[in-house]
């Protein structure tokens, strides 16, 4: 199994150097993901703002993290990833008129449409939702090779030195990192830690994903959509 190394700090800056704004560090306070809550309000709000159709694709991601539960944890990162990977893709300026937005899942399904970030995350939060421990999930930004830019996918990691498996948009398989010769990564975060990526297969921690503005950001907004603390 071949691993390709890097220098991570120079290939971010070299080669990723729009995605890094999103990763500048100015919050203090630790924020841990928490899983998708369902409700009749939310659903009122999925039909007034997206119509019924959007409404029934809610429901069903509630059926399926209900379904999840029960499920082996392959089977779990499978039904997920076929089931976002069903959403049309496109990019942020076409979606939302900006640059970089992250849409929560809730945004995803109503408007059926995402780009890669939203993918990834989307996928996350339902695996978490689904009993997925948050440490064996990492969002992580890549350089895809077949593309020539930047991308994110999420990595799944059975124990903590396992090999990742990747959930990616580009494909429906569900494959090693170190078969996914054509991405480099640059890092990774999840609910509670940053990594800079040392190859393929392996990343240094190098902090708390508390640290990540836009991280913080987007809980906030889906906590808000769900209901909780209204």
């Amino acid at each position: 199994m071949s691993s390709l190394a890097l220098n991570p700090i120079d290939f971010a800056a070299a080669r990723c150097a729009r995605l890094l704004p999103l990763f500048l560090l100015l919050l203090a306070g630790w924020v841990s993901a928490a899983g998708l809550a369902f409700s009749d309000a939310l659903f009122d709000w999925m039909e007034k703002n997206y119509g019924g159709e959007a409404r029934q694709r809610v429901v069903e991601l509630q059926q399926l993290v209900l379904e999840g539960v029960e499920l082996s944890e392959s089977r779990k990162l499978e039904r997920v990833n076929a089931f976002f990977n069903r959403v049309s893709y496109d990019s942020d300026y076409a979606l939302w008129d900006q640059k970089d937005y992250w849409a929560t899942p809730f945004e995803v399904l109503g408007i059926n449409s995402a780009d890669c970030e939203d993918y990834a995350i989307s996928k996350y939060f339902t695996l978490i939702s689904m009993g997925v421990a948050e440490e064996r999930l990492r969002i992580t930004y890549v350089k895809s090779l077949t593309l020539n830019e930047a991308h994110m996918v999420l990595a799944y990691y059975e124990s903590a030195d396992a090999e990742p498996l990747i959930l990616d948009n580009l494909t429906k398989a569900i494959r090693p990192a170190g078969e996914r010769t054509d991405l480099v990564p640059v890092y990774s975060f999840n609910g509670a830690d940053l990594w800079l990526a040392v190859n393929r297969m392996e990343g240094k921690k190098v902090g708390g994903s508390d640290r990540l503005s836009r991280w913080q950001a987007y809980q906030s907004k889906l906590t808000q959509q769900m209901g909780v603390g209204r």
